[in-house]
């Protein structure tokens, strides 16, 4: 926009670094001004935002405190700073290189070439003469089309994460305690009660009207080391392995394939974030620990699907083999038809009982886990808008650049009989084909970065999911392109104010 006062200011003796001073000092301004605006929200309230969404899964936090981290702040200052004066200064001296009298010219339009695309003579041949005009365009203003397509790319990849997280988080429950854990209840027994006690509780199981099925196991935490790393887990025994194909679904999370319960000889089953947090692999082996008891090694033989805690699944046979004695069973798994049951007069049973301790129903636990992860929608709420700012403010700046500079061309089509609807659809063509373009761009960047920040995010006990709907998808897609639609709509009456005399002016 200033092209032709640098000419002017350069033609009287102003040397180059006094010209550009001027925008840097603009550039300074409006970065640090926007650099400290931007140090309080990420050191001050994201923080505080992310804390209260994390707060719920952690006790004994009565306080919160944001301190301001200086040497991060100037940190990130600074590399705002370099970042924009980079650019003033590339963008000025590449003006500024040029003489007076050529500087207080307008910038000569792009000259034309031809592009790829005609050289298919038979996709290029069916094109109208406006769709050959918009292609030849974007080849023109290269600049244009790759700030674009970062830009969208970069908004369509913040809106994929954002609802990607959404996806990953919703499906911990759902994942968990449908797909893979499938009974209803789970009654703890009393290790402290006698034998006959602990019977008696299996057998008001079986006999309870209503009850499907129901299997006896032991569940006990222990530690497990592999190369120096130590996690604890859930070491999952089941009285007889082959009743387990009702109550847990052990398959790979990736090619879907389903798992058999492990027999003796097959070794053990992980978790697969367990697995992932201690860095084994299938075929190595690890040693199990807990007070009070030998430490024995195991061989892992399959790493399984498992989204909240750290199972390691073992065969009743292989349990003895290790420990010599027979498992101590504490837990009793039901299943049970929803509408044939009270779930309130069962429990009361149950609990009426010497031999059981405690019990859980999995529509409980799912709530609880739904109502806990919902409150993670905050910062997912915050990625959302980011993306839907920068999207607009990305394709607003380019459009305003691409008006100004080509204002000469638009004036000429008005010159020569195109209407306002007209001029506007031969601007906006381009924006819509750069616009898809960033899209494409941005599904790729997305589903990347969806996966870093999933697993940046993860708490210790949880494994969130990696999938991203195709609903995600579309919505994404739909909100980028709905950002380029209203910005097309706003430069509407911008081009409206086009002059046909006044922009068709020369200098000479």
């Amino acid at each position: 926009e200033s092209r032709m006062n640098m000419g002017i200011l350069k033609a009287l003796g102003f040397g180059g670094a006094a010209i550009s001073g001027k925008y840097l000092a603009y550039c300074l301004l409006a970065t640090v001004t926007g650099g400290i605006a931007g140090v309080v929200i990420g050191e001050r309230f994201l923080p505080l935002l992310i804390m209260k969404s994390y707060g719920i899964l952690f006790t004994a936090m009565p306080y919160i405190f944001t301190p301001v981290n200086y040497s991060q702040a100037v940190l990130a200052l600074l590399a705002a700073v370099l970042s924009t004066v980079a650019a003033t200064l590339i963008s000025a001296f590449s003006q500024l290189i040029e003489n007076p009298a050529s500087l207080m010219r307008p910038l000569p339009p792009s000259s034309g070439r031809r592009v790829l695309l005609e050289r298919i003579g038979t996709v290029w041949k069916r094109l109208s003469f406006t769709s050959k005009a918009t292609v030849r365009n974007l080849a023109r203003y290269k600049k244009r089309l790759y700030m674009t397509v970062i830009g969208i790319g970069g908004c369509m990849s913040l809106l994929l994460v954002g609802f990607g997280m959404r996806d990953s988080i919703q499906e911990v429950a759902k994942n968990q305690y449908i797909n893979i854990f499938k009974y209803n209840a789970s009654v703890s027994l009393n290790t402290k009660s006698d034998a006959a006690e602990r019977e008696e509780v299996l057998k008001a199981v079986k006999e309870y009207e209503g009850v499907d099925k129901s299997a006896r196991l032991r569940i006990s935490a222990y530690d497990l080391t592999f190369g120096g790393k130590v996690r604890n887990a859930y070491v999952f025994v089941p009285e007889h392995a082959e009743e387990m194909a009702d109550f847990v679904s052990l398959r790979n999370r990736i090619s879907g394939e389903e798992y058999s319960f492990p027999k003796a000889e097959d070794g053990a089953y992980i978790s697969e974030k367990t697995a992932k947090m201690l860095g084994i692999k299938e075929g190595e082996s690890l040693e199990i620990m807990k007070d009070g008891e030998k430490t024995v090694k195991v061989r892992i033989e399959k790493i399984v699907e498992n989204y909240v805690f750290h199972y390691i699944f073992l065969s009743s046979e292989l349990y003895k083999t290790l420990y010599g004695a027979e498992p101590e069973y504490n837990t009793v798994y039901v299943k049970y038809d929803k509408t044939g049951i009270s779930q309130d007069d069962f429990g009361e049973e149950l609990l009426s009982l010497t031999g059981s301790s405690g019990i859980v129903f999995v529509d409980e636990l799912e709530k609880n886990i739904d109502e806990m992860l919902q409150v993670l929608d905050l910062v997912i709420y915050v990625l959302i808008f980011s993306a839907g700012l920068l999207a607009f403010i990305v394709l607003y700046n380019l459009n305003s650049i691409n008006i100004l500079e080509r204002k000469r061309e638009i004036a000429t089509l008005k010159v020569l009989g195109f209407y306002d609807g007209e001029v506007a659809g031969y601007v906006y063509r381009e924006n819509m084909l750069l616009t898809l373009f960033g899209i494409a761009a941005g599904i790729a960047g997305g589903i990347i970065l969806h996966l870093f920040v999933i697993e940046t995010v993860e708490v210790d006990l949880m494994m969130f999911g990696r999938k991203i709907s195709m609903f995600s998808f579309a919505v994404s897609a739909f909100a980028t392109m709905g950002f380029s639609v209203i910005v097309n709509g706003v430069m509407y009456f911008m081009l409206k104010k086009i002059d046909m005399t006044a922009s068709l002016k020369s200098v000479e």
